[in-house]
């Protein structure tokens, strides 16, 4: 794959060109510091500009424009990444060599009026589509409780740091007193104080790339750190349980990454997980569920840019106090790991990297996050983490303390 980075209208532009695909996929990321009030608001926009803009007011005129344009597809996401808040825009068309010459052109036209010519009028963006965004978000988030991982996921959040950005989730308090118009004034302050780049999944005509970029008016460049701190929190063991809204029972066990380099964070700490609970023959999986059958499903995931390692599992109210001492044995034992493990636990973490190239809108979204943590392209990527030793995995085992234990059980019926 050939990577070419270019500036256009003061908006870097990445082009990653592989000739494999028919079509051509483009994203706009919009990156800003989150705040408590903006991580209801950027999940807002993203549905509501999504459903219509100003040329095609209602979602119907919007679907057939797709449709004229060879089924030209859009989508759009508000993720939070550390310490921001970052909304995306995507466009997918076929290359104009399998339509009518310029039909590139109209998606990407319409792609642009989609974010930056919202349905509004008098400073509001328009009353009956937000009334029904609203209503299907407020639905949305009520149905949070009846998924009992995705509530204990909140639960956990919310017993966490208060203070930092990963307690910072969508809520129904900033919801019900969002307007029309705050949000308008929200979707301005995207547009105007965002670290904004565009990511193409293929080589297009600069003259196209103009028009997307020649809309973008500012670019702040934001130069706080993206990767929560954890190196100040409290190295103790904290214990809490919860009541879900169902019948499953889900115990999750979170641990801090504190005082970790570049290296560890990147490259370790990847590995780590798949060792322990990233794969079928993880330590968790082998132990916990196929040995103990103490969970429906057990898995660890790492969030980097939280500087947490999380530990998930579903399982009987009778098998918690067993799961949890046999969780926390496992971990401690993660000092002492096999060259087969380090061995399957790379080309696990390398298969996939792999398998992602297949996939254009991959391609642009792993570029993206290389960018944001400042990683090297895929080859380069690869061949570092060959160079990871069991003594690195070793070292940072050594690191790693459960310091928040969840157990969210079952029981209230609706």
């Amino acid at each position: 794959m050939i990577i070419t980075k270019k500036l256009f209208n003061n908006v870097p532009v990445t082009i990653l060109k592989s000739n494999k695909f028919k079509s051509v996929t483009g994203t706009i990321y919009f990156k800003s510091k989150i705040t408590k009030k903006n991580a209801t608001y950027r999940r807002m926009l993203k549905n509501i500009l999504i459903e219509s803009c100003y040329k095609y007011p209602t979602n119907e005129k919007l679907y057939i424009n797709s449709l004229e344009n060879y089924d030209s597809y859009y989508c759009t996401s508000s993720v939070r990444y550390g310490n921001y808040i970052v909304n995306s825009f995507t466009f997918a068309s076929l290359k104009d060599k399998y339509t009518k010459k310029g039909n590139l052109k109209n998606v990407i036209s319409t792609f642009c009026e989609m974010i930056f010519n919202p349905l509004v009028k008098d400073g509001c963006f328009d009353e009956e589509t937000f009334d029904i965004i609203k209503k299907a978000y407020r639905s949305s988030l009520e149905k949070i409780k009846e998924d009992s991982s995705a509530y204990c996921e909140k639960k956990v959040f919310e017993s966490l740091n208060k203070k930092k950005s990963y307690s910072f989730m969508s809520e129904i308090k900033y919801l019900d007193k969002m307007s029309a118009k705050s949000l308008y004034e929200d979707y301005l302050d995207m547009i105007n104080n965002s670290e904004i780049q565009l990511m193409l999944s293929d080589d297009i005509d600069d003259d196209l790339i103009e028009i997307i970029t020649s809309k973008v008016k500012t670019n702040k460049k934001w130069e706080d750190d993206l990767i929560i701190n954890n190196d100040d929190e409290k190295d103790e063991l904290i214990i809490k349980n919860g009541v879900g809204y169902g019948t499953q029972n889900v115990l999750s066990i979170v641990c801090y990454l504190k005082n970790l380099s570049f290296y560890e964070l990147n490259y370790v700490a990847p590995l780590y997980r798949i060792i322990l609970g990233g794969s079928g023959s993880s330590r968790l999986f082998n132990n916990i569920r196929e040995k103990n059958s103490l969970a429906y499903y057990v898995f660890a995931r790492l969030e980097k840019d939280d500087s947490l390692m999380e530990i998930i599992m579903g399982i009987e109210k009778k098998d918690y106090k067993k799961a949890k001492e046999l969780t926390f044995l496992i971990l401690k034992d993660m000092v002492k790991i096999s060259d087969e493990e380090l061995k399957n636990a790379k080309k696990e973490i390398i298969t996939s990297l792999l398998d992602s190239q297949d996939n254009m809108f991959n391609i642009t979204s792993r570029q993206y996050n290389a960018d944001i943590f400042n990683l090297p392209n895929i080859e380069e990527y690869i061949s570092n983490l060959k160079k990871v030793s069991k003594d690195d995995i070793e070292t940072f085992a050594s690191k790693i303390k459960p310091n928040l234990c969840y157990f969210l059980k079952g029981g209230i019926s609706q």
